[in-house]
C-alpha cells in the first residue's frame, strides 16, 4: 500500500511593501504556484537577480534599467571601469 505525501499549501500572496524593487520581487514570488515546475529554475533565477538588484540599488535613486547598475542609472561610471575605480 502506498501513501500519497501530504501537500503543503503555498502561502497566500505577499502584501506590497511600498518599495518598488522589493514589490517587483514579491510579484515574481507570487507567480511560483501557477508556474510549471519545469520553469521554476528560471523563475528562481529571476527572483535571485531581482533581489541582487534591490540590494545593489542606491537609496533614493530610481531603479536601474535592465542591464544597468545602480551607479550607471545615477550617471556614474560602472565600478569596473577606470573612471569608476577612483
Amino acid at each position: 500500500m502506498t501513501e500519497s505525501p501530504e501537500e503543503t499549501p503555498w502561502p497566500g500572496p505577499a502584501a506590497p511593501t511600498g518599495e518598488t524593487a522589493v514589490d517587483r520581487t514579491l510579484e515574481l514570488l507570487n507567480a511560483v504556484p501557477g508556474t510549471p515546475v519545469s520553469e521554476h529554475a528560471d523563475l528562481y533565477t529571476a527572483l535571485h537577480d531581482s533581489l541582487l538588484e534591490a540590494l545593489d540599488a542606491e537609496p533614493g535613486l530610481p531603479p536601474a534599467a535592465a542591464g544597468q547598475t545602480a551607479r550607471q542609472a545615477a550617471g556614474q561610471p560602472a565600478a569596473d571601469t577606470p573612471e569608476g575605480n577612483s
